[in-house]
């Protein structure tokens, strides 16, 4: 009897994981329009995104080796990113008061618009999906959701400013 139960479980896991996966690359496909325009109107390279969106997450001042280390990027890739964002106003940068060598880097005001332009693109095709389900539907999702964050702070430490999730 054992032995049955747990084929099943596995068995509707693995229904569950591929249902994810299929409304996770819905989702993905249809924010990538979005946030794939966006970042064209930018015109910024995939390295200078990485790096504002790192410093996004981590507000503290980085030195440009440490965010080269992090992105996976030679020092020599990331200096060239970080000052085509400064000449844009997207960084601010200055020398590290224990070694002057040593330049910090952390986000102007317009650098922190980039990243949350970046994460409204992907929002608004959450939004757009959601607007398209019944009361029913919603208030479901509303409740797997609320089990599954109250759980995992991991997740729920993505969960976007109020405002941003109300545009």
């Amino acid at each position: 009897m054992q032995a049955t139960a747990s084929k099943t479980s596995t068995t509707d896991r693995d229904a569950l994981a591929g249902d994810l996966f299929a409304l996770a690359s819905y989702l993905m496909r249809r924010a990538n329009v979005g946030t794939f325009n966006a970042i064209a109107e930018l015109d910024l390279s995939f390295t200078q995104i990485k790096a504002l969106c790192a410093l996004e997450t981590d507000p503290a001042t980085r030195s440009v080796k440490a965010l080269a280390e992090d992105l996976g990027v030679s020092l020599a890739a990331m200096s060239r990113a970080v000052d085509g964002l400064f000449e844009r106003g997207l960084v601010g940068r200055e020398e590290d008061p224990s070694d002057r060598r040593m330049k910090r880097v952390q986000l102007t005001e317009d650098g922190h618009r980039v990243p949350r332009m970046l994460n409204d693109s992907r929002l608004s095709a959450l939004s757009e999906l959601i607007g398209s389900f019944g009361e029913e539907e919603a208030a479901a999702l509303q409740g797997a959701l609320a089990l599954i964050l109250e759980r995992r702070e991991d997740i729920a430490a993505y969960r976007p400013p109020a405002s941003a999730a109300r545009r």
